[in-house]
């Protein structure tokens, strides 16, 4: 490769921060994220290195740095930000509290006070690293690290404190970190140890000449080792697709970005699943490769300003579904399989769906069926992916509906829900999710937030388990109760301290906790927000003073017809069954028989032109014909090569015939159908019949 394109050079510690300019961190890179674990390694390494060098005075590499030489003084790293980072902390760490260091060194190579802080200040005016052009990084940075007097008086930060997506926090406790290694060594130790860092470790500095092979270079080389994310890899393909010049365009979407790192700070998602819920929405069926390798390919075929407008537009909508008050959506914010459920919800609002509200109690009904009935993320894969397809295809709610249905019945999930719901529910994982849906179902608009899952959300038992160990519950004698301890009817959704007050306590108590009363009935935490654990107070003031197995039963009942209600899901369904399905393979979305086949609009026109192609002896796609190729069904050509763009922004299935591969529309409208089989029988001899007739 030419030189020109980029230079490699071994460098000492000493002459990495001894550049003519400055390090910048672009906006594009992660915050500064070093904890313990990667100090400790780094230290380690260092000191173990120092310790074991010889006569020879061994060396030390430290790994390598990526930068592009803007020709201004600025030198942009693209990969290394974490390392130089750690070690401009270290040196201020040196000058502030180890002043002394190295002074009367002999030493023609010598770490002092004066060689390290030219490591910090560039010329003495200007930081030698500048931080994300955000300016709350930089100047957090400057706060905490460079204009500090010591590190010595400094509290470390907590554990919670390091946990959070906060960078300040992280530069406290390296600075802690350094303070306390280096306090442990003698005068004479840390003089040599500082020397060996700054004049016997050494990094390849790779210098390049523009943004975007350098990004490339980056990605080379992050993906032989590395630390680094799929968003943050994704994020480098993006930008490496802009012009070098085009500051306005990087801006735009690092400005992009940063939202979406917002939003998900906001509702505690990780970016790297936005970046999952994205390429799902352009795949519409299960990726068959890392999602790097497959969001690479779709950015590499796009428009980067149409991609970028995109992902703008989808982290939007995204953000509607975390900030929707809908009962629907509330409640599927539990469900488990939120890869799925949350890209389907997204592109329902991403292709403005024209019936989201029906639609999103179908994907509520099936998901929250699965979860009861016990599914595995594998069993309901293949039918999330294809709800996801057609919602972004804008295939009609019937036909959703029947392919979320006949995954529901094939399975047996009626029998299996029935089951679930009839048993021991304690420790189900669906029983929360499902008592919060009942909830939000339940509830005026309005009123909807949400609850987390967390150590707050209990969920009581109305008659304790320990029953028999109290005098309150000397009235229970029935043996039936045993089976109903754990069951629906003998739930309580309670939030905070509730449940810990009410655990083991008689009826007339656990009323009073309920409606956030002390003993002496005074008002202490106010009443559950919870509807239906509030039934069981407005019970109890209707002058029922004692909890049974009758009550428990009735309980049940209501809460089953409530579910049942809100799942559409009646006792019937438990035997219902899929048609049986001829050897010719009939289903209730077929709609011609074509060579003894049954099939449905889209399988019939990808069959025709499967067999157009071999029954024409068509050797390439410039051969079919232009009223096949440029047919419009819904929309948009019928029939499109490999190259063409389209197949990443449309539904198209491939087709193998004759040894060529062509490209047909997925979605096919029956008006479009019934006009593209007239258009081909002008030029093709074929037999075909409708279902209509067949039956007639």
């Amino acid at each position: 490769m030419a030189k020109d394109t980029f230079n490699p050079e071994n460098k000492t510690i000493s002459e990495i921060f001894s550049i003519d300019g400055i390090y910048k961190i672009p906006n594009y890179q992660r915050q500064y994220s070093w904890t313990n674990d990667q100090l400790e390694a780094l230290w380690n390494d260092l000191y173990e290195a120092y310790q074991n060098r010889n006569e020879n005075n061994d060396c030390y590499f430290l790994g390598s740095i990526v930068v592009v030489n803007d020709k201004k003084g600025y030198f942009e790293l693209i990969d290394g930000q974490q390392r130089i980072t750690t070690l401009m902390i270290l040196m201020n760490v040196l000058v502030k509290d180890f002043p002394k260091i190295n002074e009367n060194s002999d030493e023609i190579h010598s770490a002092d006070k004066e060689v390290i802080e030219g490591c910090i200040t560039f010329k003495g005016k200007k930081n030698r690293l500048q931080l994300q052009t955000d300016p709350k990084y930089d100047s957090i940075f400057n706060d905490l690290i460079i204009n500090c007097e010591s590190f010595s008086e400094i509290d470390e930060p907590s554990k919670k404190e390091l946990k959070l997506d906060d960078p300040q926090y992280k530069y406290i406790n390296t600075a802690i970190y350094f303070y306390k290694q280096l306090k442990k060594l003698s005068i004479e130790e840390l003089n040599e140890f500082i020397n060996y860092i700054f004049y016997s470790t050494h990094i390849i500095k790779i210098e390049c000449m523009n943004e975007s092979f350098a990004i490339k270079l980056f990605q080379v080389l992050n993906d032989r080792g590395l630390e680094l994310s799929p968003s943050d890899i994704v994020k480098s393909y993006i930008l490496g697709k802009y012009e070098p010049d085009d500051e306005t365009g990087k801006q735009i979407f690092n400005n992009n970005w940063k939202e979406i790192e917002d939003l998900s700070k906001q509702y505690g998602f990780k970016i790297d699943d936005f970046v999952v819920f994205y390429e799902y929405f352009k795949l519409k069926s299960n990726p068959k490769r890392q999602v790097v390798d497959e969001l690479r390919d779709i950015i590499q075929k796009s428009d980067v300003y149409e991609l970028v407008a995109e992902l703008h537009g989808f982290s939007e909508s995204l953000k509607k579904v975390y900030e929707s008050k809908d009962a629907t959506v509330l409640s599927l914010r539990y469900i488990p399989w939120k890869f799925y459920v949350m890209t389907a919800l997204t592109s329902a609002y991403q292709t403005n769906y024209p019936n989201k509200e029906k639609l999103f109690k179908e994907i509520r009904r099936f998901f929250y069926i699965s979860l009861i009935a016990g599914c595995t993320l594998n069993q309901i894969k293949q039918t999330s992916f294809k709800l996801i397809e057609s919602i972004v295809n804008g295939n009609s709610i019937e036909d959703i509906k029947e392919d979320l249905n006949r995954t529901i019945i094939s399975r047996r999930m009626y029998a299996k829900v029935y089951d679930a719901l009839n048993n021991d529910v304690y420790n189900e994982k669906f029983l929360k999710p499902l008592m919060l849906a009942l909830e939000y179902e339940n509830r005026e608009t309005t009123n909807n937030s949400f609850y987390s899952l967390d150590s707050k959300l209990h969920i009581d038992h109305i008659l304790p388990r320990a029953y028999k160990n109290k005098n309150e519950w000397n009235h229970i004698i029935d043996d039936k109760i045993i089976n109903e301890i754990n069951g629906l009817g003998n739930m309580a959704l309670l939030q905070d301290i509730k449940n810990e007050e009410a655990l083991n306590c008689g009826f007339d108590r656990k009323v009073r906790i309920y409606r956030g009363q002390d003993e002496e009935g005074n008002n202490k935490t106010g009443v559950t927000s919870f509807n239906y654990s509030r039934k069981i107070i407005e019970y109890y003031d209707a002058g029922n003073k004692i909890w049974n197995i009758d009550q428990i039963l009735e309980r049940k009942k209501y809460l089953m017809s409530d579910i049942e209600k809100m799942l559409n899901i009646k006792r019937e369904d438990i035997n219902l069954r899929i048609a049986e399905e001829n050897s010719n393979d009939k289903t209730g979305k077929s709609k011609w028989l074509y060579k003894g086949v049954y099939y449905d609009n889209a399988k019939l026109v990808r069959a025709l032109i499967h067999d157009y192609i071999i029954d024409n002896n068509i050797k390439s796609f410039s051969e079919i014909p232009k009223a096949i190729r440029n047919f419009k069904m819904y929309s948009h050509e019928l029939v499109i090569d490999s190259n063409n763009e389209m197949i990443n922004k449309y539904s198209y299935t491939k087709v193998e015939s004759n040894k060529i591969e062509v490209y047909v529309r997925s979605i096919c409208k029956k008006d479009n159908t019934n006009e593209f089989i007239s258009v081909l029988r002008t030029m093709y001899d074929f037999k075909l019949e409708t279902i209509e007739d067949i039956e007639n």
